[in-house]
């Protein structure tokens, strides 16, 4: 009986120690997005060589010195090795990174208990290879649009007219003139945003806006001499 009693109390030591050990390690306590300048990425470690990395974020935060200021920064490791690597071509770079927070680090998870899993390249400017256009009703054109940098993970652009019924946009930056009248073309990225505006006049209106001479019998058109 007191075997039984010795088993019994040895696995409920064993399944509290388990669940105890993996909700402080493996159990994440939280997740979420940070966005900033990345610092650095290195891989260190006595033992166990892990990849730990700094990021400088926009702001500053109070210090514990009276009237300082200093940098917010976000110190955190990455498990994945692909991940880390990339992340070391990346210093200076604006990027989002996504991380899980854990209770307690692992040595050979990272000296952080802050781990990054994934991260995204910001996009940092748009362009258009146009600003301005003149056309004729049932004209036809299309604009162009460049993301900066040229690895930004998001290369969606959203083109929007501000009046369809002058001038439509389809979703590869395809413009056609519809009607006389002004419409601005918008490309959008994330929250960077630029424009074209687009004037849109009547061909038939120029072409009939001749002077007529004001001694003419008929109902033709008349050249204009001025006489000196």
């Amino acid at each position: 009986m007191k075997i039984k009693i010795f088993i019994i109390v040895i696995l409920l030591l064993l399944i509290g120690g388990g669940i105890f050990f993996g909700i402080r390690y493996y159990y994440v306590f939280g997740e979420g997005v940070k966005s900033g300048e990345l610092n650095y990425v290195v891989k260190k470690g006595y033992v166990f060589k892990t990849y730990e990395g700094k990021m400088i974020q926009s702001g500053f935060k109070s210090s514990p010195k009276a009237g300082a200021i200093q940098s917010n920064e976000f110190i955190f490791s990455i498990e994945d090795k692909e991940t880390a690597e990339k992340l070391m071509t990346m210093g200076g770079r604006q990027i989002d990174v996504h991380y899980k927070e854990y209770f307690h680090s692992l040595p050979w998870r990272g000296n952080s208990e802050f781990v990054v899993d994934s991260f995204v390249i910001k996009v940092e400017n748009i362009s258009l290879d146009k600003i301005k256009l003149d056309l004729v009703i049932g004209d036809k054109e299309r604009l162009a649009a460049s993301v900066y940098p040229e690895d930004a993970s998001n290369q969606t652009i959203n083109w929007t007219s501000s009046n369809d019924n002058i001038v439509s946009v389809t979703s590869d930056g395809s413009i056609v003139a519809k009607a006389d009248g002004k419409a601005t073309i918008y490309a959008s990225v994330e929250n960077k945003t630029v424009s074209c505006e687009v004037f849109v006049s009547d061909k038939k209106k120029e072409t009939e806006s001749l002077d007529w001479h004001p001694r003419s019998r008929s109902n033709e058109p008349q050249e204009y001499y001025e006489e000196y």
